[in-house]
């Protein structure tokens, strides 16, 4: 691993460790204070600190440290996490998120960072044990105190060390080392800053004749005798980048049974044995081990017969032998049990997003020689070669569904990041606010969670703002003083369904109303459904609000939303009623990379419908037609629909025009979306088919009622068709000409 890959490695891994404490903090601010949590934040720090202090970032070792150190004395009982200490400790994180973003060289020119990382630490002085760097900060008093303190705690660990015994730490370093860029004295410099080395050892026993020496080479071995108070997690972390490929072998001091229950506690999750495990604790030695191995095969061999039940476990013997506490086993026996858990579990590895991508495309183009393959074989009416190419078909769905499923992601990360949004937006709105999250695991494809961040944002934000009411409101209204907002994630008919709702005010209809029409959106005689008012507020510049704040009132957000959801190829919907709440509906697809579509054409141009969205397809020439509409009645319901050859002003092809039956002649597909209903009138059925998808150009943006385009077997080329516009199209020309008033919401009725 080169220098550059380690340290973007750092990177990743110390952005996970803050998205850990955030979310710890949140549980915190829940009032879910516990030792499991704090240890947890704790050693999120430290990894950070450590990793850091690796690469020479000391900007984020010195303001990692004081965080480290209050967290410290919290999970020493020796302060309590308070509201305003919680507060100070959020801004701490999103500090250190700053730091992670930036190199020492520019952090040094950043003098709003160092300022802002400067009153942090002064804001932590009332809990820290550390004499802050500005003594003008603080009285003559304080600074007494913490010098007493401070001299109480160096004297007690004074004390401790006198009875310390040293950690042995036997380095071998791959020979790599110095040509990926690591230089191993900064491993030494680091130890050093965890303690104090009492002694190192440099062995050369491998060093080269002059002939065959390597400059580039690691030559060196180190034996080195470090005391320190610090853990076995925290010393192996020293080494976090280079230890996949080196030998290191840390060996603990003798300590009490209660230090080695924490060490086992904290032992790497590998499986391994019980002996193992208590040789790492330095709880017996080698020599131990195998007496009570030899113990144990003797013990078994006399037992054979007498059944499994009889024959002596390691932990026993070694209890009976005194070589070890009975405590010890049997915190390392959980150890192992739960080691062995996470092996049976399976481990995940980290793939670049790009390799991933580059993979979906070539499943995509395999795909689509699978579908030519497939034509070919059926005009060569080869009957061997058909029920060839139909297994290869089935392989071909298996290693598609198997990749796209690798690009799926719970939507639950990025849920749990609203909740911080929620906490401090409602902290400035001075409002009580609960986010409460369903769905979480529901999984997505990753690139369509990544466009749903902006979106989400603007419809809680606004939810906040304009839906949920004042603390002294909601009292007055009989409600819950806390508001409450929820977000939640759910299938639905081959769709993912996004909800975000809230008990507030709901959606002021009349305001809705009388503010379109002041700015010239509707006439003041237009009549509009309840459905349609609420869907003016995604109109462009649009906002209710009185006042221009830092979350609303220049009308930039919702239009936003509603831009960002259609090009996920989805819908939003909205529920609301006046003094109750509202709820925002997006519906997207699974997936925008490989889909499942029905191939149908009408006057020789090809489409593809995706196949989740269909009901039913029927022959348009045995139903009612109403007069002067595009509308049928269906079983009882009046259906509108769409004629693609109307919609896209498509030429009669050489066929039809041959042909004039079979312009007459239309099949319709009635497809749903939502709630919403209505058909698409084509010349003809291909049947189903897969369908990869790619992104339009620039110039067919504007075009309504695509969402892509996509390559078949015989080499031409397919449009996807947009559903929920498409759909929104048919209601609009229903609405339109059944009450002969102009539709407001339906844009797409606006063709090129």
């Amino acid at each position: 691993m080169s220098l550059d890959a380690a340290l973007q490695t750092f990177y990743v891994e110390a952005q996970e460790h803050l998205e850990s404490m955030e979310n710890a903090f949140l549980k915190m601010d829940d009032g879910d204070i516990n030792d499991e949590i704090l240890n947890d934040i704790f050693r999120s720090a430290h990894t950070i600190k450590g990793s850091a202090g690796i690469f020479g970032l000391d900007h984020i070792v010195d303001f990692t440290h004081v965080v480290e150190n209050v967290l410290d004395r919290a999970r020493d009982n020796e302060i309590s996490i308070e509201k305003n200490l919680l507060d100070i400790l959020f801004s701490c994180r999103d500090h250190m998120q700053s730091l992670v973003g930036v190199t020492l060289d520019e952090f040094q020119q950043k003098t709003d960072l160092q300022t802002t990382g400067h009153n942090l630490l002064q804001a932590l002085v009332p809990w820290s044990n550390e004499v802050p760097t500005d003594d003008n900060d603080i009285s003559e008093q304080e600074k007494d105190e913490h010098k007493s303190a401070l001299d109480s705690n160096n004297a007690h660990e004074l004390t401790a060390e006198i009875d310390k015994k040293c950690w042995h730490i036997s380095l071998r370093l791959s020979s790599d080392c110095l040509r990926n860029g690591m230089d191993p004295l900064s491993f030494i410099k680091f130890l050093a800053s965890l303690g104090e080395i009492k002694h190192i050892e440099s062995i050369t026993d491998n060093f080269p004749e002059a002939e065959s020496f390597n400059a580039e080479d690691l030559y060196f071995a180190y034996e080195i005798a470090l005391l320190s108070d610090a853990d076995l997690e925290t010393i192996e972390n020293t080494f976090m980048f280079v230890q996949d490929d080196s030998d290191i072998e840390i060996l603990p001091p003798s300590a009490k049974i209660k230090d080695y229950l924490e060490l086992i506690d904290k032992l790497p999750e590998e499986n391994q044995r019980l002996g193992e495990i208590l040789i790492k604790c330095g709880s017996l030695t080698k020599h131990s081990l195998e007496q009570a191995l030899n113990s144990q095969t003797r013990d078994n061999i006399s037992s054979e017969g007498q059944g499994e039940e009889s024959k002596e476990k390691l932990g026993e013997v070694l209890t009976k032998q005194h070589k070890v506490s009975e405590q010890v086993v049997n915190a390392a026996l959980t150890k192992q049990q739960q080691n062995q858990k996470i092996s049976n579990e399976g481990k995940q590895i980290r793939i670049d997003a790009n390799r991933l991508d580059h993979l979906i495309n070539l499943i995509g183009e395999l795909v689509i020689n699978q579908q030519r393959i497939e034509l070919l074989s059926k005009t060569s009416r080869n009957a061997p070669l058909i029920e060839a190419v139909d297994d290869f078909d089935d392989f071909t769905n298996q290693i598609r569904d198997a990749a796209l499923s690798l690009r799926m992601v719970a939507i639950g990360g990025t849920f749990q990041r609203f909740k911080r949004l929620v906490r401090d937006t409602a902290k400035e709105l001075g409002k009580d606010i609960e986010l409460t999250i369903e769905g979480s695991e529901t999984e997505l494809d990753r690139l369509m969670v990544e466009k749903l961040g902006d979106p989400l944002t603007h419809i809680i934000r606004n939810a906040m703002d304009h839906g949920l009411e004042a603390i002294e409101q909601r009292t007055e209204a009989g409600k819950n003083p806390r508001g409450q907002l929820k977000l939640a994630a759910y299938h639905e008919a081959g769709h993912i369904v996004i909800a975000i709702s809230d008990d507030g005010n709901g959606i002021n209809k009349a305001r809705v109303k009388s503010k379109a029409i002041e700015k010239g959106i509707i006439n003041a005689d237009t009549q509009i459904s309840d459905n349609e008012i609420n869907h003016l507020i995604f109109h462009p510049g649009f906002s209710t609000a009185e006042a221009v704040t830092n979350l609303s009132g220049r009308g930039v957000g919702m239009d936003v939303v509603k831009r960002n959801v259609e090009a996920l190829q989805g819908s939003i919907n909205i529920q609301s009623i006046e003094g109750q709440g509202s709820r925002f509906q997006i519906r997207l697809p699974l997936t925008l990379a490989i889909i499942d579509g029905f191939h149908v054409e009408a006057q020789g141009t090809h489409f593809i419908i995706p196949q989740a969205t269909i009901i039913e397809c029927i022959d348009l020439a045995n139903h009612q037609d109403v007069k002067g509409r595009h509308c049928i009645n269906l079983r009882g319901d009046m259906i509108p629909y769409l004629n693609m050859t109307e919609i896209f002003n498509l030429a009669a092809s050489a066929a039809s025009t041959a042909n004039n039956e079979q312009e007459a002649r239309h099949e319709l597909v009635i497809v749903q979306f939502g709630g919403e209903r209505a058909g698409i009138a084509v010349d003809k059925l291909n049947g189903e088919i897969q369908t990869v998808v790619k992104p339009l150009g620039p110039i067919f943006k504007a075009l309504k009622g695509i969402g892509g385009s996509s390559l078949l077997g015989n080499g031409e080329i397919a449009f996807i068709l947009d559903i929920p516009q498409l759909i929104g199209l048919a209601v609009g020309k229903e609405v339109l000409k059944t009450n002969d008033t102009t539709n407001i919401v339906s844009e797409v009725d606006k063709q090129p």
